[in-house]
């Protein structure tokens, strides 16, 4: 149950808990070529400890989920910043590349117990559009995290050292589970009806045959498939195609994370005024008729890198609507089993932002083939949302 009390500190802890992924990402980014050296490791072999960083993520979500469903929300979230706590101590104490790239795999796993248990406690809590109005909310604080962590980890490892980033890291671990165990409630009511621990898994299946489901996760999906193709190709289109320093880039980090939280704080004015299927359509036409411009735009007029950062600007600002809809949608359908629905949209998030990395090594680097991709992609998230309202 929750307490006036608690409700004044939900958001703050549920934001630590989201965070948890995309903050333990971003921060260790600037210690990658430090700890190249330090460990006397290949560019390729530090990069892969980012890559079983996000292949624990989602293995961890498929398993986690149904268990939040299962024994609790509370449960899965101190056990999960336990274990991650422990992994970011081992990997502040690697003294291999292969010793780091096992914890960074364990840590992902753990990881995910955060945004899991944020979006299921969320779904417990609220539902149709005051769900909406939570997402976006939750989502609007944690775009921070991609701008303001590097910063933090670049200034960590400048003073102290690579693995100090990792002992920072125990440290909002354990701020975190600190906050949850004084504060957060147990919100899952829906326990004595869950299915027995042998077949909770079979819920997938359950969610998986349900058209509007699909439907939802093929919306973000696609849009999550757009930035991370974006995000593949845009250290090529700034500093290569651009002739951009790599400080300046640094601060495409910042007017990004800008975009979203405008996106984001835009959603969650409309939640009470527009629809789930509304709003995906919405964010998806918008950004269907901007990439449009800015590829016609491309055809007629030599692109500047300044049409490009207010192109990519606007679009994920208008995106937002889009996947906070569609998120809080999907989260909307089955409040008994709000953890197995958390825990397939975020691996489908991971999943969907590793083919938008791909279609990324395809294209050509240049602004009208990025414009062109992120067009069509929003195309299909338009049409999606067309048989989602049918």
């Amino acid at each position: 149950m929750v307490t006036k009390t608690h409700s004044h500190l939900l958001v703050p802890i549920l934001c630590l808990l989201a965070a948890l992924g995309i903050f333990s990402t971003s921060l260790y980014l600037p210690s990658m070529p430090a700890i190249g050296k330090a460990l006397n490791a290949s560019m390729s072999s530090v990069q892969l400890t980012l890559a079983v960083f996000f292949l624990g993520s989602s293995l961890g979500y498929l398993f986690l989920g149904p268990l939040a469903d299962r024994i609790g929300r509370l449960l899965v979230a101190k056990g999960g910043l336990i274990v991650f706590i422990a992994a970011s101590f081992w990997c502040a104490e690697s003294e291999t590349i292969l010793s780091l790239q096992i914890a960074r795999f364990i840590q992902g796993m753990a990881a995910s117990a955060g945004p899991l248990v944020a979006r299921a406690v969320g779904r417990d809590l609220y539902e149709g559009h005051n769900l909406t109005r939570f997402t976006a909310t939750i989502m609007m604080v944690i775009s921070v995290s991609p701008a303001i962590a590097p910063i933090i980890g670049g200034f960590i490892v400048s003073h102290f050292g690579w693995n100090m980033n990792f002992y920072f890291l125990m440290l909002f671990g354990f701020f975190t589970i600190l906050m949850i165990w004084i504060w957060l409630p147990e919100t899952n009511g829906y326990r004595k009806e869950a299915t027995q621990p042998f077949s909770i898994f079979k819920n997938y299946a359950l969610l998986l045959k349900d058209p509007s489901f699909r439907l939802l996760c093929f919306v973000l999906g696609v849009q999550f498939a757009t930035l991370f193709c974006y995000i593949t190709l845009s250290p090529y289109l700034f500093m290569s195609f651009f002739g951009w320093s790599a400080l300046e880039f640094g601060y495409m980090g910042i007017i990004g994370a800008l975009g979203n939280m405008a996106g984001f704080a835009f959603a969650r004015r409309l939640a009470h005024r527009i629809h789930f299927h509304q709003g995906i359509l919405m964010g998806s036409l918008l950004c269907l008729l901007l990439s449009l411009a800015f590829v016609g735009a491309c055809l007629f007029i030599p692109i500047k890198a300044y049409l490009l950062v207010l192109y990519i600007v606007c679009f994920f600002c208008i995106s937002s609507l889009a996947v906070v809809n569609a998120t809080a949608a999907a989260m909307n359908l089955y409040p008994k089993m709000a953890g197995t629905a958390s825990a397939m949209v975020g691996a489908l998030q991971i999943g969907a932002g590793a083919i938008g990395s791909a279609l990324a090594s395809l294209l050509p680097v240049s602004p009208c083939a990025v414009g062109l991709a992120m067009g069509i992609l929003s195309l299909l998230s338009f049409l999606a949302g067309i048989f989602i309202k049918k």
